[in-house]
């Protein structure tokens, strides 16, 4: 009887072949994890000393975006300004430009980019350094081409994870913003696997990030349906939000890409009107913009909505100018400005709009309804998400479900995963 039934199993669900192969990518996703934590950790840590060191630098930023933009485009021209999906691809495919040395001047341009003051995100250098990893140890796996791109996203989802300080949430995130919005769920165990390892790694080297727990008391009578009409609202309107980053990221991209005029000429063109602007403005739109992003949490702190407008403004000229560097972290300071905003214009709780505002914008701009709810959850608590969830899902309907990363690109992996591989 016994063997009837493990027969059956075996036979109709092929039990042995999916345990194993679960088996075996959970040992390559510990030491994904394990490889792409530190190295990101490290790379953190060093990036944020160097910003410490380096203030008011910001005066050079027409030199270094000139140089920023003149090198990268002449090494990986796709790969100008965010290239997250670009080095990505590169790796799936193995793309020749993606060598030692090109990686390696992708990755000084992004830190050169931030240290010197340009408005761009720190997420990027992380996921291509997990990429570039994982593409790097399929080789030494021997993993074939037909699976390669599970140790890809597996590397980028560790890369994400040290970056957000939130595993759950960066495992979906890989997998929605790069393939948008489709779940694969044969990739998801192994990258929920390398997160969790990689999130560990973050916390013995003492990386920081963002959490903020918020804590809601709620009372069961007909008021709570004020909070819900309100959340529908912010969730509109950060779904505007959204599809203003989306068109002005998408727009900065193209010039950066384009030949119109010389890279070097673009950089110090593009740099010398920041500089201007920040004289102008002040320089709290420059660099990561962490310090904003956590006193938009500060109940006593309330911003108006030229912030998050000017942050927009900053990374799209840095952009466009040829630097280097990603778009969630100014997205991050662009939701929860406006999300504190949001709430002093709708006298509400701002701690919790400004961490809506913090994942829905994500959600809006980068195709991740899904993740940015966990995200949510992980960095603010589950009363935040039972919100979040309500606000993250109309920002992404709001922004026509487009995101900042290149659909083009988007649409080649995932027609070339389906041929490769049967999910």
């Amino acid at each position: 009887m016994f063997e009837k039934i493990k027969r059956y199993f075996i036979d109709e669900f092929d039990i042995y072949e999916v345990s194993t192969d679960i088996f075996h990518w959970s040992i390559i996703s510990i030491v994904v994890g394990l490889l792409v934590g530190t190295a990101v950790s490290l790379a953190l840590n060093a990036l944020e000393y160097a910003i410490e060191e380096t203030t008011y630098w910001f005066v050079f930023l027409p030199f270094v975006l000139s140089f920023v933009s003149y090198i990268t485009y002449k090494t990986f021209r796709d790969a100008v300004g965010d290239g997250t999906e670009e080095i990505v691809r590169a790796a799936i495919y193995g793309d020749r430009r993606l060598n030692f040395i090109n990686f390696i001047i992708k990755q000084a341009a992004t830190f050169t980019t931030i240290i010197f003051g340009g408005s761009v995100g720190k997420e990027a250098p992380s996921a291509q350094i997990g990429a570039y990893i994982s593409h790097l140890l399929s080789k030494i796996f021997h993993i074939d081409r037909q699976k390669k791109i599970i140790i890809i996203i597996t590397g980028t989802s560790a890369g994400f994870a040290v970056v957000f300080g939130a595993p759950i949430a960066a495992g979906f995130f890989a997998l929605e913003a790069l393939f948008a919005g489709k779940i694969i769920y044969r990739v998801l165990v192994p990258s929920l696997i390398s997160s969790f390892v990689a999130f560990w790694c973050m916390h013995i080297f003492e990386v920081e990030y963002i959490y903020h727990p918020i804590f809601l008391e709620f009372v069961p009578n007909l008021w709570e349906l004020v909070h819900i009409f309100k959340a529908v609202l912010a969730g509109i309107a950060f779904g505007i939000v959204a599809y203003i980053v989306i068109i002005s990221m998408r727009n900065a991209q193209k010039i950066a890409q384009s030949d119109f005029i010389h890279p070097a000429a673009k950089g110090f063109l593009g740099g010398m009107i920041i500089v201007i602007l920040a004289l102008i403005f002040g320089e709290r739109y420059l660099g990561l913009g962490l310090e904003d992003i956590n006193m938009a949490f500060n109940d006593s702190v309330h911003f108006s909505l030229k912030d998050p407008l000017l942050k927009d403004l900053f990374t799209s000229l840095t952009i466009a100018s040829g630097g280097s560097g990603g778009f969630v972290t100014p997205i991050f300071y662009i939701g929860s400005t406006f999300g504190n905003f949001f709430a002093t214009f709708m006298d509400s709780n701002i701690k919790l709009y400004a961490a809506l505002g913090f994942v829905s914008v994500l959600s809006g701009a980068t195709n991740s309804p899904i993740a940015s709810t966990i995200l949510a959850a992980e960095l603010f608590g589950v009363e935040a998400a039972h919100f979040a969830a309500v606000t993250s899902t109309i920002a992404y309907l709001i922004s026509s479900r487009q995101s900042v990363f290149s659909p083009e690109i988007l649409e080649t992996i995932e027609r070339k995963f389906k041929k490769h591989i049967k999910s």
